[in-house]
This record gives C-alpha cells, structure tokens and sequence, in this order.
C-alpha cells in the first residue's frame, strides 16, 4: 500500500523527535497504535460484511436452484445417453439395418 522504506521512517522519526520533543514521543506512539488498530479492526469488518453478502447471494442462487429442481424445469430434458449404449444400440441398428444377401443358389 504505501511504499516506505528505512530511509523514510529514519527521517519521519528525526523530524518526530524534533517537532513533538523525546518526552512527548512514547504518548504519541501509543496513540497512533491505538488509531492503527481501530483501522485494521474497522477494515476487518468491513471486509467480513463484504464476505456475508456474498455468501448471501451465493445461498439466495443455491435456493432458487433448488427450486427449478423441485419444480422440475432442470429434469424436463431427456437424460444422456451414456457412450457404451450408444455404441450397443447403433451396432444393433446397422445390423438390422443391412439386407441379407441371398445364399449363392438363391436368386430372388
């Protein structure tokens, strides 16, 4: 987020010891702890009513779901024909489908 590095936090405590005085400087780092706690703990809730909205709105979908299936809009479609059945019935079909030759003294 904010990109600080030991160069910078060495001259923010120079310039913090200097403006608010060594005495002052452990009141006042107690107290930006304080306000940075609150922060995270404010932003951890925010972050977790995000998270409940969202769990929300994925039950209210599981539920309507649920229903077309009560109802059965989802199952009015014929079921699958599974692949090994496919090839057993279309193997039958072709050979019921094929004339039968006739025998070589036969002629029809």
């Amino acid at each position: 987020m904010f990109d600080i590095g030991w160069p910078e936090l060495l001259l923010l405590m120079i310039v913090a010891v200097v403006v608010v005085g060594p005495k002052d400087l452990p009141k006042l780092m107690s107290t930006i702890g304080r306000y940075v706690g609150q922060m995270r703990r404010m932003a951890a809730e925010f972050q977790r009513g995000f998270e409940d909205l969202a769990r929300e709105t994925e039950l209210e979908d599981l539920k309507k779901e649920i229903d077309k299936v009560g109802e059965g809009d989802i199952l009015s479609s014929p079921p699958p024909i599974r692949p090994d059945e496919d090839d057993e019935q279309s193997a039958q079909a072709s050979t019921s489908a094929m004339p039968t030759q006739p025998a070589a003294g036969e002629r029809g």
